[in-house]
Order: structure tokens, then sequence, then C-alpha cells
């Protein structure tokens, strides 16, 4: 996933630009504009009222009175339903994306089995490399939406998290989601060259269970761990990687000293020796806060690939004893 500090947001074909805050920010800015046209009216106002009395006590009785009328307003149920979504604590920001993170999880692991037992999905049971494909495809698709000024404002609701007014699908789309084509081309290659090995090893079925429920897991992370840190949540991100990182994670952890070269030059120590230095890499960029990448997708995603891994090898591994057992 990359990290935003700005988005465009296309607006009946222009585009406007909004410098590290979340779309609820423009609400802001109207109260503060509005709020201060407001002290305007009041102070000239009692300028005119101030030059018509005459004892001193009556004008101070008056801006008493209308400094009280102000304050009021500020307290009125719409500026507190305002100020409650800025004003709530690190439990109340994770409540909604941690309830969808699980709902989403639970029903992918339950249903994709029968989803692709009775469904015409069935049919990647035959070729597993067309699922790798398929969502290279989708990964595509959105690519190109973003370039259409009608598709922009969707993909923003859908395809973007923006992490202080989280949609609980974009947590979900912002993992098709990609707006550089440099974004899409390294995180696609990656799926292919790793996705293509572990999804005939480990099933089509498995493999979405994992890739669909990883993207979620990322986004969620994206939002805990600055939730957790106190940092700033006006930012938004998208792309693949946090789902991408949980496939390298799966892969490394099932076959650790798989032999891995990077442009052709040999990688030594193997698939696993390489996962754990990019894991070291995203849990340094947290600290350090260097470049546009989200850290924190890419751990979490990393952190579901493990635990799958470790899943899946431990049912094989009671698999195969039963099978002893048997004979």
């Amino acid at each position: 996933m990359l990290r935003f500090v700005g988005f465009n947001v296309a607006n009946n074909g222009r585009n406007l630009f909004f410098s590290n805050q979340s779309l609820l920010s423009m609400k802001l800015q109207s109260r503060l504009r509005l709020g201060a046209a407001k002290s305007r009216f009041i102070s000239s106002n009692l300028s005119i009222l101030e030059a018509g009395f005459g004892p001193r006590w009556r004008y101070y009785e008056l801006k008493k009175t209308v400094i009280n009328s102000v304050n009021q307003t500020k307290r009125s149920s719409t500026w507190k339903n305002y100020n409650r979504h800025y004003g709530r604590t690190r439990a109340q920001a994770l409540k909604k994306p941690l309830l969808f993170t699980l709902a989403f999880c639970g029903i992918t692991t339950f249903a994709m089995p029968y989803l692709y037992q009775y469904t015409p999905l069935k049919l990647y049971k035959r070729n597993p490399q067309a699922l790798i494909y398929t969502i290279i495809a989708l990964n595509g698709a959105v690519f190109l939406m973003w370039k259409s000024p009608q598709m922009v404002r969707y993909l923003t609701r859908y395809g973007l998290l923006v992490k202080d007014n989280v949609s609980n699908w974009a947590m979900v789309g912002s993992a098709f989601s990609h707006q550089s084509f440099s974004h899409i081309l390294i995180n696609m290659f990656v799926l292919q060259s790793f996705g293509s090995t572990l999804v005939s090893m480990i099933g089509v079925e498995n493999f979405t269970s994992l890739y669909l429920n990883s993207a979620v897991i990322s986004s969620f992370f994206s939002i805990l761990i600055p939730v957790l840190a106190r940092s700033s949540l006006s930012t938004a991100s998208l792309g693949a990687s946090g789902a991408i990182f949980s496939v390298v994670g799966a892969f490394s952890y099932l076959l650790p000293k798989a032999p891995l070269a990077f442009f052709f030059i040999p990688v030594p120590g193997g698939a696993w020796f390489l996962f754990l230095g990019t894991i070291a890499y995203n849990a340094a960029g947290i600290v350090f806060r260097w470049g546009v990448h989200d850290y924190a997708a890419h751990l979490g995603g990393s952190a579901a690939g493990i635990a799958y891994g470790w899943y899946y090898n431990k049912k094989r591994r009671e698999a195969v004893r039963r099978r002893r057992i048997a004979f």
C-alpha cells in the first residue's frame, strides 16, 4: 500500500486537492469560515451599540449576552455530533474496523469451500493459475477506472482507505486499487511470481481466503498502528501490497529454503531469510517514518501470511498423521 498525505478528487470534471486532511475536513473549514464571519458581525454590531449606550456597564452586559449565545450554538447537537468524530477515543476509532474485519474473515473462511464447490468458481480448480490472472485483471481494471473522471468519486469512497473516516468496504476495495503504473506493475509481478506456486500448493479456496482476508487485515493494521502510536490519521492509502506480503509470507513459511533471485542475482538464505528482511525494513519504516509506503499495512499482511502458513502446515501434518494411522 502507498500512503498519501493528499489526493485528488474529481468534481464535475474539475480536480480538487486536499492536503493532509480528510474529506470531512471540508465541513470543519466551512464551520470555521462561518464562525469567523459570525465573530466579525458580532464585533461590528458591538461597536455600534457601544457608541449608542452611555454607561459602560450596559455594553459589557450586552457583550456577555452575545458571547453566551455563541457558546450555546457551539454546544448544539450538530456541533456535538461533528466533534464526536474527532474527539473519540482509541477504542471508538477501532471498533467499526475491528468488527468488520472479524465478520469479513469469518464469512470468507467458511464460504469459500462452498463457493468453489457449487458455483461456476469451481472451474478455477481445474486451472489454479487462472485465479492469479483474474486477480491481476481486476487490479488492472480498477487502475484504468482511476483514469475516468466519472469513476473517481466512487473509487474515492470504495477504493481509497481514508483512515479518519473509514468506509468498511474500502478496507477491501483499496487492496485492488492503484493510481501509479509502477505501483501496480511491481505488485502484480510479485503476485504472479509467488502466487502461481502458492495457489497450486494450497488450492484455490485457501488462496482466495488468504488473499481477501489478508487484504482486510492489512487495512486494519493500517489503522491500528497509527491509533496506538497516536499518529495522525489524516492520511489515505491504497494498493495490494498488504495482500501481496501475505502471499510472500505464506510462501516463505511453507517453503523457507526455496531459492530466489533478484533480476537473475541469487538471494542468499532462501525465501524465509529474504522475507525476514522485509519485515525488518517495514518495522523500521514505522519507527523512522521514511517514504510514502504504508508500512503498517505491510506488517499486517506479513503477519497474516505467517499465521496462515503455520495453520495450513499444521493441518497438513495432521492429515498425514491420520493417513498413517489409517494404514
